[in-house]
């Protein structure tokens, strides 16, 4: 998957906007919520909601029920970060 990187500005309220391709790529909606981590001098979101099929709703193949994260995919994701951080990306 493609890294995307970008900037954004803390509007009044202490409020940001994500970028529309990223709220696209994810079928964010208003009412979503994120789960926020501090690492070091990062802030990391992460979608607590995600599409049935994440890959297709990313593709626009489907139009993505919602579901909750399972502990399955909790332990890909440590583990994929895991290895993220041990690579230095």
């Amino acid at each position: 998957m493609a890294i995307l990187n970008g900037k954004v500005k803390i509007l009044s309220g202490y409020r940001v906007t994500i970028p529309e391709e990223v709220r696209r790529r994810f079928s964010l909606k208003e009412v979503d919520e994120l789960e926020l981590t501090v690492k070091g001098n990062r802030l990391i979101y992460k979608i607590r909601n995600l599409p049935e099929d994440p890959v297709a709703a990313m593709l626009g193949i489907t139009s993505g029920e919602r579901r909750e994260l399972s502990e399955a995919d909790e332990a890909v994701i440590s583990e994929v970060e895991g290895k993220m951080n041990r690579s230095g990306k």
